[in-house]
């Protein structure tokens, strides 16, 4: 049970419950004790799931890098069912959860992409070898998102972290229709 208690959907604000058309995910029910922020949070996490420059795989193996960095579960665990059906192997989340950012799975764009997030995840600057390793890839626009996607991740895993808010890795579909819908709005 979350050190500060999930709220009941009614209780949330109406603009949330607008945007998420269904059941709202945990973290957004925490989050909800927050009511002049949750409804921004939740339009930034929607953007950058439904309509940003990186594609799919290479968001959700961010997310699930971020997830490990920042020792967050709940990420790891909601974005799993997501990252499989974007495309994510099962040998891809294996070697993410190792930390083995150069594993053979990830192509040589994605090994500099993951070595780039988990360095600035990690810390406060990122060396000019990685910088440039990432920027041979990833367009500026890209580059950026990586690491306001690194900033949304920490938000939201430390929200997890530091109040346990309770797993609810819901199926896939419903998560992705969740997204797709607070970003239509």
């Amino acid at each position: 049970m979350s050190r500060i208690p999930c709220l009941d959907t009614e209780a949330l604000p109406e603009a949330l419950r607008s945007l998420s058309q269904g059941r709202v995910i945990n973290v957004y029910r925490v989050l909800g004790h927050a009511p002049r922020s949750v409804t921004q949070i939740a339009r930034l996490g929607a953007a950058l799931f439904a309509d940003a420059s990186l594609g799919a795989v290479d968001r959700e193996l961010l997310i699930l890098t971020y997830g490990t960095v920042f020792e967050a579960e709940y990420e790891w665990a909601q974005h799993v069912p997501i990252s499989r059906a974007a495309g994510v192997t099962d040998d891809q989340r294996a070697a993410l959860r190792q930390r083995r950012y150069d594993a053979d799975v990830f192509t040589p764009a994605q090994r500099a992409l993951l070595n780039f997030a988990a360095a600035a995840a990690a810390g406060p600057v990122v060396d000019e070898a990685l910088h440039t390793a990432v920027s041979a890839h990833y367009t500026s626009e890209q580059i950026v998102e990586t690491l306001v996607l690194a900033g949304f991740y920490f938000l939201i895993g430390r929200v997890c972290t530091v109040l346990d808010v309770e797993i609810d890795a819901a199926g896939t579909d419903e998560l992705v229709r969740m997204a797709q819908t607070m970003h239509s709005h």
